[in-house]
């Protein structure tokens, strides 16, 4: 069993087509949280917040050390990854391309 260096707040969600990805949560559950459909950030741990650039970026940074070549995708997680601003979202983006273990792929 690999031991990820990454602070998950259960249960995690991400789509099938990322089930071999690197699952970074900078977010907290979903901003919204209000569709009548949905139950998914129901769970009073899921309460939306944006996730501490720092932690963020140190679960970056922990990644590339132990994983090195192993991550070929990252999926940025939880339910509303668009909600930080562009800076915050440049800042992981550009961490995570520094990496060693990042590699981008063909689309």
């Amino acid at each position: 069993m690999t031991i990820v260096p990454i602070r998950y707040v259960e249960p995690v969600y991400c789509p099938p087509s990322e089930a071999d990805s690197l699952v970074l949560p900078v977010t907290d559950g979903c901003s919204w949280n209000r569709c009548t459909f949905c139950e998914m950030y129901a769970a009073p741990q899921k309460r939306f917040r944006p996730g501490s650039e720092e932690e963020v970026l140190e679960s970056v940074r922990r990644c590339g050390e132990q994983f090195r070549d192993g991550v070929n995708r990252v999926f940025l997680a939880d339910g509303d990854a668009m909600t930080l601003s562009t800076r915050r979202l440049m800042a992981v983006l550009e961490a995570t391309q520094g990496r060693a273990w990042w590699h981008l792929l063909p689309a």
